[in-house]
């Protein structure tokens, strides 16, 4: 049930049928600030995900061009609005990632269960 209502709220925010006050997806060319304001998350492309620090510099890359190559709509990426953790969520339900860094401070993602806010989202 969690995935379903993952996948229609990743659906209504991708259609533009939200709350444009609580669009707080990347995408490409519209990129968005961490919680901290330490990062920026880029949605690249409809399948590819970049994370720099403010300076510009990179400090996360990821392409799921294999988890989305079968479906015409692409990747949601979030920040949580707690703290800088980036969600990425992949249409139909097929998985989600947590991005953040880890205490060696190297970004890294980890599949993982969405949290009831970005469940929300839509």
């Amino acid at each position: 049930m969690r995935t379903v209502a993952a996948l229609v709220a990743l659906l209504l925010v991708l259609t533009g049928c939200g709350d444009d006050r609580e669009d707080r997806f990347a995408r490409p060319g519209a990129p968005r600030t961490s919680p901290s304001g330490k990062f920026v998350a880029h949605a690249e492309s409809e399948s590819e995900v970049r994370v720099t620090d403010r300076d510009g510099g990179e400090v996360f890359r990821k392409s799921y061009e294999y988890a989305t190559s079968y479906r015409a709509d692409g990747i949601g990426v979030v920040w949580l609005s707690t703290k800088d953790q980036l969600w990425i969520l992949v249409p139909g339900g097929r998985m989600s990632e947590r991005v953040e860094p880890g205490p060696d401070g190297v970004w890294t993602a980890v599949e993982a269960e969405l949290p009831g806010e970005i469940t929300r989202l839509g």
